[in-house]
C-alpha cells in the first residue's frame, strides 16, 4: 500500500487544500495527517421495519428523509453529549415503538398490526428451519449422502487408474 501526502495531491490536481482546522489540532500519523473539526448531526425519520429480530411487536427503521443539523465544533459536542448508554438502555418497549410509528408518525393501527404479524411469521419460519438443520434425522440423512458420494466418488477414482 503506497500512502501519499496531501502536499502530493495538491501537486497533481493542481488546486491548494486548506484544512478547516488549526494544524495544531491535526493528529499526525507518520507523514499522514488527521483531523475532526465539527460534528454534523442528521435526524432521520422513522419508518416501519421489516426486521424480525424483535422479540415482539412492530420494528423500527431509519427512513431516507433527514433534516441536518448546523455543524457543532467536536470539543462542544463532546461536552454537550452526555453518558452514552448501555446496549440495553437503547432497547425500545412494544408499546413505545407502537406510540412512536401511529402518534409521532402517522401510520395506522392496521400498518403497524400486519408488521407485526408478518415478523412473527418470518421469525417462526426461521426458527423451523434452524430446528430442522439440527434434528436428528436432517443429520443422519447427510451424513447418508456424504458417505454415498465418498463411495460413489471412490469408485470413479480407482476406476480411472486402470
Amino acid at each position: 500500500m503506497q500512502v501519499y501526502k496531501i502536499e502530493d495531491s495538491q501537486q497533481q490536481v493542481g488546486f491548494e487544500i486548506t484544512s478547516p482546522m488549526p494544524m495544531n489540532k491535526l493528529r499526525k500519523v507518520g507523514d499522514a495527517r488527521v483531523g475532526f473539526a465539527n460534528v454534523i448531526i442528521r435526524e432521520y425519520e422513522v419508518a416501519l421495519g421489516d426486521n424480525p429480530s424483535v422479540s415482539q411487536g412492530p420494528p423500527l427503521s431509519l427512513g431516507w428523509s433527514y433534516n441536518e443539523m448546523s455543524p457543532v465544533d467536536l470539543e462542544k459536542y463532546e461536552e454537550m453529549r452526555g453518558i452514552r448508554r448501555e446496549t440495553y438502555q437503547m432497547a425500545v418497549p412494544v408499546s413505545a415503538r407502537v406510540a412512536i410509528l401511529v402518534k409521532e408518525w402517522g401510520f395506522s393501527t392496521e400498518e403497524v398490526e400486519q408488521t407485526s404479524r408478518q415478523c412473527q411469521k418470518v421469525k417462526k419460519g426461521r426458527m423451523n428451519s434452524a430446528r430442522q438443520v439440527t434434528s436428528p434425522i436432517h443429520i443422519m440423512v447427510k451424513n447418508a449422502k456424504e458417505t454415498v458420494g465418498n463411495v460413489i466418488c471412490r469408485r470413479k477414482d480407482s476406476q480411472q487408474d486402470f
